[in-house]
């Protein structure tokens, strides 16, 4: 069986950058050296350091392809879910700010199963902190803030509570896809410039009768505020673009059996 392809969107700016994505695609060759890897560069404004990207990818074994136009996260990451799709094979959306630190966790992901003992659509993983904080144990919506966020976030990593696989949707910066899911679920949704077009091809999933599970054996580190604690008036302004579109998109949809709530 081929192994999924992986797909990790890039947007390099500084040094800082390029050397966390080059650790990223290290530890993927550690750790999955056998999968095929696509690196899709959103046309990054440093582009000295794209080529380093490009040079690493080389030697890593690795493809890069690079954008003229600055898109955001679902028409990057849809150049590589519209290969995988095309070609017959499994996808896995990467973050350019993770690093992996288990051997297998690819396999775990093809091989997680629905509650019926079926093959899960979409799987995410236990995501940590450096310092060995959750930041991600699968995604909830809280009905105190009216908005979706991530479980045990903050929480220490051997938190029992977040040691077993559930129902629920995941993040996209590590989100399996299967295949099938790709022909019957889609593509993600490009109306959505930066944000919660993870959680909305989880609902897509769940209401086409599929299942999106988190499984806390598969783990990675993730350095969220590398990429993202640096606001611009773009960002922000993609990123509440993306809520309303949210918003609209489910005025009236009640996701309350795939979504958990904390109040």
């Amino acid at each position: 069986m081929s192994q999924p392809l992986i797909v990790v969107p890039t947007y390099v700016r500084s040094p800082d950058d390029l050397q966390l994505t080059l650790e990223m695609m290290e530890s993927l060759r550690r750790t999955a050296p056998e999968a095929p890897v696509l690196l899709v560069d959103d046309a990054s404004p440093a582009a000295e350091l794209v080529d380093e990207i490009g040079s690493a990818s080389s030697r890593l074994q690795m493809e890069l392809v690079r954008k003229d136009v600055n898109e955001g996260f679902a028409r990057t990451v849809n150049v590589g879910l519209r290969r995988a799709r095309d070609t017959g094979l499994d996808a896995v959306l990467v973050n350019a700010d993770m690093e992996f630190i288990d051997q297998g966790w690819l396999d775990r992901m093809v091989a997680q199963e629905n509650e019926d003992g079926g093959p899960a659509a979409v799987v995410g993983g236990l995501l940590l902190y450096p310092k060995g904080l959750i930041q991600h144990a699968g995604i909830f919506f809280s009905l105190l803030h009216r908005t979706f966020g991530h479980i045990y976030q903050y929480a220490p990593q051997d938190l029992p509570e977040a040691q077993y696989a559930r129902r629920c949707p995941v993040t996209g910066a590590l989100q399996f896809i299967r295949h099938e899911a790709l022909v019957e679920v889609g593509l993600y949704d490009e109306d959505f410039r930066m944000g919660f077009e993870d959680v909305d091809y989880c609902i897509r999933t769940f209401l086409s009768g599929r299942e999106c599970v988190y499984q806390p054996r598969v783990r990675a580190y993730h350095y969220e505020s590398m990429f993202r604690g640096r606001p611009s008036k773009k960002l922000a302004d993609w990123q509440a673009q993306s809520w309303w579109t949210f918003m609209r998109k489910y005025q009236t949809t009640n996701f309350a059996e795939w979504v958990p709530s904390l109040v």
